[in-house]
């Protein structure tokens, strides 16, 4: 998948790939999570220095599609004041997730790519480009299934402020206006 954005005149794109992963040895992971999903999103951006300075917010919710989204932080950080996943000069996101259960699993990300304004100090969190992926399992054994990527817009976002708002009351979540289709 491949979603163009820009902001402050500065243009850029985030290529995300989801794949089943088929050597989870090489990438960190144990043997038991052969053919569990893996989501890689690189980031082209023409602003350079501090101005390329991004993150990714990433939300999950399992193990079914009726439960909320929750924030997904990197493990060595989840107990951060901070809302990103990933964090730095244009970011990759690099997810695989390992959650085997008994029964059926719907397991979902919304992962954002945000910016803050480069001449305000305020902790503000703004969206660029956003996309949905998961997957599917009826049952521990059963082989699972990638759900389909998905572009994420405004309605999406919108429906976190609330939820990151209350869990990170020092940061500011700002509005829709760049992401794709708005």
């Amino acid at each position: 998948m491949e979603i163009s954005f820009a902001f402050g005149g500065e243009h850029g794109r985030v290529l995300a790939d989801v794949v089943a992963n088929l050597d989870p040895l090489t990438v960190g992971k144990s043997e038991q999570d052969r053919g569990m999903p893996m989501c890689t999103a690189t980031v082209e951006f023409s602003a350079r220095g501090y101005r390329a300075l991004l993150g990714w917010v990433q939300l999950v919710r399992e193990p079914d599609a009726s439960g909320p989204f929750v924030v997904d932080p990197f493990d060595l950080f989840e107990d951060s004041t901070a809302p990103f996943a990933w964090y730095g000069i244009q970011p990759v996101l690099f997810d695989a997730p390992s959650r085997r259960r008994e029964g059926p699993v719907q397991w979902e990300a919304h992962s954002f790519l945000t910016i803050g304004p480069w001449d305000d100090d305020r902790r503000l969190v703004v969206p660029l480009a956003g996309f949905a992926w998961g997957y599917t399992q009826r049952s521990r054994t059963e082989d699972l299934r990638l759900s389909p990527m998905k572009l994420l817009g405004a309605a999406a976002w919108d429906g976190h402020r609330s939820y990151l708002t209350e869990k990170y009351p020092d940061w500011i979540f700002g509005g829709e206006e760049h992401l794709p289709g708005n």
